[in-house]
C-alpha cells in the first residue's frame, strides 16, 4: 500500500516520526527541513547532488513534498511553517544532544592523550550527519590528524615560556580539543579556571581572548611543521608561499613575508620570532605546487 501511495503521489509524512527515527534517510528529511528555519533560497546545484544521495527521493520532489504538506512555503525564499516548527526543534535538540555526547567522548579521550580514539568519536559523529559532516566542524580530517593533535599535547616550544605547568596543561588540553575537531570556538569566562585566566591575561587581552589565540597558536605550530616536514621529505614541491591576515593585527615584522614564496630549504621559521602582533604571529605555510611547463 505505501509503494502504492508513493506512485499516486498520496505520501504522508509523520515529522515526529521522522524527526526521532534512526534510520539516516528518514531523518534527513527533518534535516533538510531545518535549512528553512529562516528564510533562504533552495540549496545551490552541489548542494542538491550531496542531499540527493541521502534523501528518499530527489531533493526537488522532497521540496515539493514539504509545501504539499504546508511544511513549507514561500516563494524565491522558502521558510519552515508554523506547523512543523515542533518536530524541526524536536530534531534540533537531538542533534544539540549528539554533539554535546560528541564533544564529551573527544574530551574524555584527549584527557586519556589517546587521540586516535577522539578522532573516531569526531567521525562516528559526522558520519551520522546526513551529509557526513557538521556544519561546525572543520574539513575532512588526514589521516595523521590524530598523531598532530597529540603532538599539541606534548609540545615544548618558547609559546607556552613563561606560564605555569597548570596553564600550559590547560591551554594545551583547548588547543587540541579545537585542533581535533578542525574548528575554532570562543570559550566563555566561566570555562576557564580563574587562575589560568589570569596568568594568560595581558594589557591588550582578557584571559578569555588570550586563551583564544595562545591555543590558536598552538594548533597552527603542529600544522605549519606537519606542512613544512612534508614538502621537505618530498620532491613534488619546491617553494612555500607565506600566508596570512593582513589587518590591523598583522604587525611590521610579519607584513613583508605575506605573500612571499621561498624555496623549502629557506623558508623562514613560523612563528616569526619578532612578530609584535597581540594576537601572536598567524602566518601559516602554504605549499606552492608545480606546475608541468615547470
Amino acid at each position: 500500500m505505501g509503494f502504492l501511495k508513493k506512485i499516486f503521489g498520496a505520501t504522508k509524512l509523520d515529522g515526529n516520526a521522522l524527526a526521532q527515527s534512526g534510520v539516516k534517510e528518514e531523518y534527513a528529511q527533518i534535516d533538510l527541513l531545518s535549512c528553512f528555519m529562516e528564510p533562504r533560497v533552495l540549496h545551490d546545484a552541489a548542494e542538491i547532488r550531496l542531499w540527493d544521495r541521502v534523501l528518499p527521493r530527489p531533493y526537488a520532489q522532497q521540496i515539493e513534498l514539504f509545501q504539499k504538506q504546508g511544511w513549507l512555503s514561500g516563494g524565491e525564499k522558502m521558510q519552515v511553517t508554523a506547523m512543523a516548527r515542533p518536530f524541526v526543534e524536536t530534531y534540533q535538540r537531538r542533534q544539540d544532544t549528539w554533539k554535546q555526547q560528541a564533544m564529551d567522548g573527544v574530551r574524555k579521550a584527549i584527557a586519556q592523550k589517546d587521540t586516535s580514539e577522539a578522532l573516531d568519536v569526531r567521525r562516528r559523529y559526522e558520519a551520522a550527519q546526513p551529509l557526513g559532516k557538521a556544519e561546525w566542524t572543520g574539513p575532512e580530517p588526514q589521516m595523521s590528524h590524530s598523531a598532530l593533535t597529540r603532538r599539541i599535547l606534548f609540545l615544548n616550544h618558547r609559546l607556552i615560556e613563561g606560564l605555569s605547568p597548570t596553564t600550559v596543561e590547560w591551554l594545551k588540553f583547548y588547543a587540541a580539543e579545537q585542533h581535533l575537531w578542525g574548528a575554532r570556538w570562543h570559550l566563555s569566562a566561566r570555562d576557564i579556571p580563574a587562575d589560568v585566566a589570569a596568568d594568560l591575561a595581558t594589557g591588550e587581552m582578557d584571559g578569555v581572548e588570550s586563551a583564544y589565540w595562545r591555543a590558536y597558536q598552538l594548533a597552527l605550530y603542529v600544522d605549519n611543521q606537519e606542512t613544512w616536514q612534508r614538502c621537505k621529505g618530498g620532491d613534488h614541491v619546491r617553494r612555500i608561499e607565506i600566508v596570512g591576515p593582513n589587518d590591523e593585527y598583522t604587525c611590521e615584522q610579519c607584513k613583508p613575508y605575506i605573500g612571499q614564496q621561498f624555496l623549502v630549504t629557506r623558508v623562514p621559521e613560523l612563528p616569526h620570532q619578532e612578530c609584535t602582533s597581540p594576537r601572536g604571529c598567524r602566518c601559516e605555510y602554504v605549499p606552492v605546487l608545480e606546475t608541468y611547463e615547470e
